[in-house]
C-alpha cells in the first residue's frame, strides 16, 4: 500500500497544486493532509475549495481550529485575532461545514503495520487547543510523548506543524507544503515493513 503524506499548505495554491501533480504521478492508494490552509497565503479560499473537492483525507490543524472557534482556543495567537475574525467572516456556509467535519487523526492498518496521522502529537484530543504546544520539541514534553504507549502502538505515527523534517522513533515529522524547504512523504507498506522517502517542493515555492 502506498501513502502519500503532505501538510501546512498555508494559503499556497502554487504549491499545493504541484505537490497534488506530483502525489498523482506516484499514484498512490491513499493521500493525506495534514492540516493548516490557512494563514501566510493569500489563496486560502482557492486552496480550501481544492482540497474539498478532492478525494483526500483533509485532517484539521490549528489553523482550521482558529477558523471554525476563533482564537480564544490558543492564548499563544491573539496577535492573530483580527485575522481570523477576518477568516471567519469570508467563509461561507458549506466551507465551515467542511472545517468542523475535519477529523483531527486518521488510522489506517495495512498488512498487519498500524499507521496514525495528526496535525501534531497531542496534549489531550478533548481539549478546546488539543495539540502540544511547539515549545515541546524544546522542552523535552514532545520526546516524552513519543515514548508514550499510545504513539508507540503504532508502526509509524506522522505529524507535521512545526515545518521541519525529522524522525524520532516511530515519530515522523514532514515539513510545510507551501513555505520555503517545502517536502511530501510517500509511505509504502508491506508484509514485512513501513518505508518512506520524502520528496522536495522547493522548486514550486512563490
Amino acid at each position: 500500500m502506498k501513502i502519500a503524506v503532505f501538510s501546512d499548505i498555508h494559503g499556497n495554491l502554487r504549491a499545493l497544486k504541484a505537490v497534488l501533480e506530483r502525489i498523482k504521478a506516484q499514484a498512490p492508494d491513499k493521500t493525506v493532509f495534514l492540516g493548516d490552509i490557512f494563514q501566510r497565503g493569500n489563496e486560502e479560499s482557492e486552496c480550501l475549495e481544492l482540497l474539498k473537492s478532492s478525494d483526500i483525507v483533509c485532517l484539521k490543524g490549528n489553523c482550521e481550529l482558529y477558523a471554525e472557534h476563533g482564537v480564544d482556543v490558543d492564548p499563544d495567537v491573539e496577535h492573530l485575532r483580527e485575522y481570523y475574525d477576518g477568516v471567519r467572516k469570508r467563509l461561507t456556509a458549506e466551507q465551515m461545514e467542511f472545517i468542523r467535519k475535519m477529523p483531527l487523526f486518521f488510522e489506517i492498518e495495512s498488512h498487519g503495520h498500524k499507521l496514525h496521522f495528526s496535525h501534531f502529537l497531542f496534549l489531550g484530543i478533548e481539549k478546546p487547543y488539543p495539540f502540544l504546544p511547539l515549545s515541546s520539541l524544546k522542552n523535552g514534553e514532545f520526546d516524552k510523548a513519543c515514548e508514550s504507549g499510545y504513539v508507540k502502538g503504532y508502526d509509524l505515527a506522522v505529524v507535521g506543524h512545526c515545518h521541519e523534517n525529522f524522525v524520532k522513533g516511530n515519530v515522523v515529522s514532514v515539513s510545510a507544503s507551501g513555505l520555503e524547504g517545502a517536502s511530501w512523504l510517500l509511505i509504502e507498506v508491506n508484509g514485512d515493513s513501513v518505508d518512506f522517502e520524502r520528496f522536495s517542493l522547493d522548486s514550486v515555492q512563490s
